[in-house]
């Protein structure tokens, strides 16, 4: 494994914005997570852990430590028979879709389109139109912050609206399924309606992280910042989408601060005028908390 520094993050992130990483990593198999862990620890560093990015806001300023990509981590998919699949932290999601479509497996068909790895997918409990990652899993591999690898099931987890609260401080190494069955002919159909639904209802054309806020409870988020009038607002180059109003679009070149002051200022304004307060769905690293 090599340790990189002074890594511009934006290459790896869908917003394509953030600074410098001090020192970066890619993590391909387990040994390697193992020894950027350690060199966090022994070089008294920070250190943080990203996936393919596609949530994820890393400001202008960068990252003084260590970050941990696993977008490459264990790359398999293992079918063992009985409806189970074993998968690698760092296959994309869409991949893992396809696939358990193609092959006949149901209960992830639904998720077409989500971006991001299957690790960031267990990690944030990532679904679509009823359908999350905690459906089919039932167990995956973690790594704690010491390097120990532990076995977690589903109910270990902690499985919640787009959080994990038993992965908390640890890297997802792979992580098994357990499918239903339909036939590949169906679900590859469901899979492409899903895919054309999101590309009439998203605004995929520009770099940005999918959907911002979580759905707040009776309601969703689009509709309150729509009914408050932020369709198209714009900070900088960051800009309200007007086809979809939970995303926000890197529209001209924005910079991390322009898109999470326009998080800010949605907030503020939907909580003004409504009293609902949105909480955001994306990861920010190297903000002021």
């Amino acid at each position: 494994m090599i340790i990189e520094k002074n890594v511009f993050l934006k290459e790896y992130t869908s917003y394509k914005t953030g600074g410098m990483a001090k020192y970066f990593a890619v993590c391909y198999n387990n040994d390697d997570a193992r020894q950027a862990l350690d060199f966090a620890h022994s070089n008294n560093l920070d250190y943080e852990v990203i996936g393919g990015g596609s949530n994820l806001l890393i400001s202008d300023g960068g990252y003084n430590g260590l970050i941990i990509c696993t977008a490459k981590l264990n790359r398999y998919i293992i079918n063992y028979g009985n409806n189970i699949i074993k998968c690698g932290a760092g296959i994309s999601l869409a991949d893992l879709v396809y696939y358990t479509c193609s092959h006949g497996f149901s209960g992830m068909e639904s998720m077409a389109g989500i971006p991001g790895s299957t690790g960031g997918a267990v990690k944030m409990n990532a679904g679509a139109y009823n359908q999350e990652i905690k459906d089919t899993n039932i167990k995956a591999a973690l790594m704690d912050k010491n390097g120990r690898i532990v076995i977690k099931t589903n109910e270990e987890i902690g499985y919640g609206y787009r959080l994990s609260s038993g992965t908390n401080d640890c890297i997802v190494l792979w992580a098994e399924f357990l499918y239903g069955r339909k036939t590949s002919e169906e679900l590859l159909n469901i899979r492409k309606e899903i895919l054309e639904k999101r590309k009439e209802k998203q605004p995929l054309h520009k770099p940005s992280c999918g959907s911002v806020f979580k759905r707040p409870a009776g309601n969703y988020a689009g509709t309150l910042i729509e009914k408050c009038g932020l369709k198209g607002c714009r900070i900088g180059g960051a800009e309200v989408s007007i086809k979809h109003a939970n995303f926000i679009l890197n529209e001209d070149n924005a910079s991390s601060s322009d898109i999470y002051n326009l998080i800010l200022h949605i907030q503020n304004t939907v909580y003004d005028k409504t009293g609902i307060k949105l909480e955001p769905e994306v990861r920010m690293i190297g903000f002021k908390k």
